[in-house]
């Protein structure tokens, strides 16, 4: 009986041993479901989210990690020069099937700051929201992992209607690690890049507002 017992311990130990060789060799050689972080470059990020060397860093700081990463930019209406008026252009970022991340840009009639970040931001505005300078006016919410900026486009008289701005909101879709402290500083990062790419793609005629370099957000702006 003792020696079947021996025999039965040993069998049970080679396959605890086998199985975490197996288990060791699948994360080195990155097999599923142990393989690496994706990569984000220029290949793989909208052109409609900017200076690449800008939005990169942004998009790795705020993304969950994933296998692959993938995105695709759609572009609707005419531009300023052309007369248009509901110039849009969105970028979808994908993370290995998933929807990750949204910046959508498009043009608006001149509207009070208050009207437009409600509707930016699609709720009244949360004791978190937080303005930077930007534009006419930078909003980034962390509560509902949104930013927003209202960048001048046209003035009166250039398109039919009056005076148009571009309204660009970029949203985070919640995962773990979405409230970090980089966040709210990051997400305002990504839609300065995108309202920059946008009033450069549209022909705007007015000065776009927008800082040189990144926008400074609260404490988190270092």
């Amino acid at each position: 009986m003792d020696v079947k017992r021996r025999r039965l311990a040993l069998s049970v130990s080679a396959v605890v041993v086998v199985a975490g060789l197996a288990v060791g060799a699948a994360y080195a050689l990155e097999v599923p479901p142990f393989a690496g972080r994706g990569v984000l470059d220029s290949e793989n990020v909208c052109a409609s989210a900017g200076d690449p060397g800008r939005s990169v860093p942004a998009l790795e700081d705020v993304l969950p990690s994933r296998t692959s990463y993938s995105s695709e930019d759609r572009y609707d209406g005419k531009n300023v020069t052309e007369g248009g008026s509901s110039y849009s252009a969105y970028c979808f970022v994908w993370g290995d099937g998933d929807l990750l991340l949204s910046a959508r840009s498009r043009m608006v009639l001149a509207a009070p700051s208050k009207e437009w970040v409600r509707e930016a931001l699609e709720q009244e505005r949360t004791r978190k929201a937080e303005e930077f300078e930007a534009g006419a006016l930078g909003v980034v919410d962390p509560t509902s992992l949104k930013a927003a900026v209202l960048t001048p486009c046209s003035a009166p008289g250039t398109v039919v209607g009056g005076s148009y701005s571009i309204s660009t909101v970029v949203h985070l879709r919640p995962h773990d690690g979405a409230g970090g402290p980089k966040v709210k500083q990051r997400l305002a990062d990504l839609a300065v890049e995108a309202a920059r790419s946008a009033h450069k793609s549209a022909k705007c005629d007015l000065p776009s507002g927008l800082p040189s370099g990144g926008p400074r957000v609260g404490a988190d702006s270092g």
